[in-house]
């Protein structure tokens, strides 16, 4: 993993809570009033410390052979770069995080790829954020009504997007 010679006490904290998949650890470098913004809807964001939490926590859930690639930042902004997988399937990962004047982290914005397997985690993740109390139950119903839009786009991306690439068939 590269990083960056002085990172802050909380994002150094935070990185290697996400590598152990410590979820406690990662709650406790959050700001009381945390806001994550979501890669997959501009609908709402979460907000608080245990908000922000349980949606890592929900991703933890479904992700596995999660890596971190590398750590890089200034002053306040830091990006953590991970690789990990849904299913079977490559996923990336990028999370900016902001730390607030506490020195904690107060904003994160979550970037994730490819697009078929965003989707795949949309379909899935709202169930879990249900049962962990941060979204109503409809909001499980309806991210999983997205499930075959996910397919679509999944069997698009192994199908016909390698015969359309260079070197294509």
């Amino acid at each position: 993993m590269r990083t960056p010679p002085e990172m802050p006490p909380a994002i150094a904290a935070w990185v290697e809570a996400d590598r152990l998949l410590e979820l406690p650890a990662m709650e406790a470098q959050l700001s009381p009033h945390a806001v994550l913004r979501s890669p997959l809807t501009d609908a709402f964001t979460f907000v608080g410390r245990r908000d922000v939490a349980q949606v890592f926590g929900a991703a933890l859930d479904l992700l596995a052979d999660i890596e971190i690639e590398a750590v890089t930042g200034a002053g306040d902004d830091w990006v953590v770069h991970g690789t990990n997988t849904l299913g079977g399937r490559n996923l990336e990962e990028i999370q900016w995080l902001r730390l607030g004047d506490d020195g904690l982290i107060a904003e994160v914005t979550l970037f994730i790829r490819p697009v078929p397997v965003a989707i795949a985690l949309f379909a899935r993740i709202g169930s879990r954020l249900a049962a962990r109390g941060v979204l109503p139950a409809r909001a499980g119903v309806a991210a999983g009504s997205l499930a075959p839009f996910a397919a679509l786009f999944g069997g698009i991306e192994r199908f016909l997007m390698p015969r359309l690439g260079p070197g294509g068939r």
